[in-house]
């Protein structure tokens, strides 16, 4: 064989297989994944998405998930850059949002670390991990709250608060979903973490209705200060004449 051709055949062997590395490898892409009910592999491990009536039977329950957390691309070589399969922007620096491989994008969860006793509620917006039994990855600053970013992994309780929407679990480019409360601090219990979170959701409703209620109470006004100054012209003119 001559060396032009050698080479060629060389070149594309390994073209080959660095494609069958990458797909071995690979996650689903954002487009197609973390369907409801949606069977997905990736790196040979295999993950079933619950459905939304699945999820809204778990609103309430205590399990234990084994967790481990991801950091920003540029920190973290096993997260791609600007992929989420919610749409969402993934903020590592933040303790309210993780990637599941079991729950539907949207979902809220309460998570406590029984090793700790410290708890946050986060949100999911992503899919994964694909490596072993873990069924959490949380981000970097969710890890660092509740204990646990040194070790790597976590048992932690976990208790879904709220079950999404279907639009919610359908990936949107750039989407952002409404705020969740973060880390909470200690609690004695998983229940207890929830009620917290409830309380929180409370609190943050009460303002949301109090703002409400100022918005309407000026745009009351103003129909009755035009009121006041259509009378106050009416009297002015009475007067002149």
């Amino acid at each position: 064989m001559q060396p032009k051709r050698r080479d060629l055949v060389s070149g594309l062997s390994m073209l080959a297989g660095l494609v069958a590395l990458v797909a071995l490898v690979a996650v689903p892409t954002a487009a197609d994944a973390k369907s409801p009910g949606g069977r997905h592999c990736a790196s040979g491990v295999c993950h079933r998405v619950m459905t939304l009536a699945e999820t809204r039977s778990q609103v309430g329950k205590h399990v234990r998930l084994k967790a481990s957390h991801y950091d920003d691309c540029k920190r973290d070589r096993f997260n791609p850059c600007g992929l989420t399969s919610s749409g969402e922007v993934f903020r590592a620096h933040a303790a309210d949002n993780a990637a599941s491989a079991i729950h539907p994008d949207g979902t809220i969860l309460v998570l406590r670390n029984p090793a700790t006793k410290l708890a946050a509620v986060v949100r999911v917006n992503n899919f994964g991990p694909f490596r072993g039994d873990r069924k959490l990855d949380v981000s970097r600053a969710t890890a660092e709250r509740l204990g646990f970013s040194r070790r790597g992994v976590a048992s932690l309780e976990v208790m879904v608060a709220y079950a999404p929407t279907a639009a919610e679990a359908r990936y949107a480019r750039k989407r952002r979903y409404a705020a969740v409360p973060g880390f909470i601090g200690s609690a004695a219990s998983l229940g207890s973490a929830h009620q917290r979170y409830a309380e929180l959701t409370l609190d943050t409703r009460i303002a949301q209705s109090d703002a409400t209620a100022c918005r309407l109470t000026a745009k009351r006004r103003t129909p009755t200060l035009r009121l006041y100054a259509s009378a106050l012209r009416n009297l002015t003119q009475i007067a002149g004449n």
